[in-house]
């Protein structure tokens, strides 16, 4: 009986890491995941949370989170991943979003569903998402200028001016840092230039052209509109640039 009750306490010992062995092959190969789905749903969910190295790695994103989301209903960063993903942002990401934010209610799930919204046309619905983002940030630039670029659409020209006031003033304090970066400037200029067709709107086209002026000092005459997707500004009667 000695040599069984060894080779029991042998193999009670070893159980931690044979299952750790089968959860890094589970991960790594797709082909046991029918297995892996008749196991308790916590070794999928195991599996699935290292999966997602390959969905971070940006490697067959789509088809990882696919499989992910297969192994783990309810893993919320997959959920999030899919919110966010630039090739499919488009109302079509919606309910994706909305699962996202049902398993963790971030800003940044909230601005996905924004930009799923904005990107349908659906203006006002984006405008209570971005707030929503930006009512779980401490007055973020990103979430305030999605959220004022959606309100001006929506026609909340009141909301649009103070957003982009308090994302122009943000921006300027970060673009005055040399150590920032050239996208930093780049949404400086967005704020400037989306704020000077604000001020228009709201009956105030002294401040207009002094934001489009700050925006483009360089230029004798400044005056900017809203396209069906941006803004774009011009020197006078000359060529216009287009600032999504």
């Amino acid at each position: 009986m000695r040599p069984v009750l060894w080779g029991l306490l042998v193999f009670v010992l070893c159980l931690p890491l044979i299952f750790v062995l089968y959860l890094v092959a589970a991960a790594r190969y797709p082909a046991m995941d029918g297995f892996t789905a008749k196991l308790p749903s916590e070794v999928g969910a195991a599996v699935a949370q290292i999966a997602m190295r390959k969905v971070r790695s940006g490697k067959d994103e789509s088809t990882a989170l696919d499989r992910v989301i297969r192994l783990d209903p309810e893993n919320a960063e997959a959920w999030s991943s899919r919110c966010h993903r630039n090739d499919n942002a488009t109302a079509a990401d919606e309910p994706a979003c909305r699962k996202a934010i049902a398993l963790g209610p971030t800003a940044w799930n909230f601005s996905g569903l924004g930009d799923a919204q904005e990107r349908a046309g659906e203006f006002c619905a984006a405008e209570e998402s971005y707030t929503r983002a930006v009512q779980a940030t401490a007055n973020e630039a990103l979430y305030l200028r999605n959220m004022a670029r959606a309100a001006m659409r929506c026609g909340h020209t009141g909301a649009s001016v103070a957003g982009f006031e308090v994302a122009e003033g943000l921006d300027a304090k970060a673009a005055a840092d040399p150590d920032e970066d050239e996208l930093t400037k780049d949404d400086l200029l967005k704020d400037r230039e989306y704020l000077a067709v604000a001020y228009d709107r709201s009956k105030q086209p002294d401040k207009g052209a002094a934001m489009c002026t700050k925006a483009h000092p360089e230029w004798k005459i400044c005056h900017c509109e809203l396209t069906e997707t941006s803004v774009k500004c011009g020197n006078g009667v000359g060529s216009l640039q287009s600032k999504k």
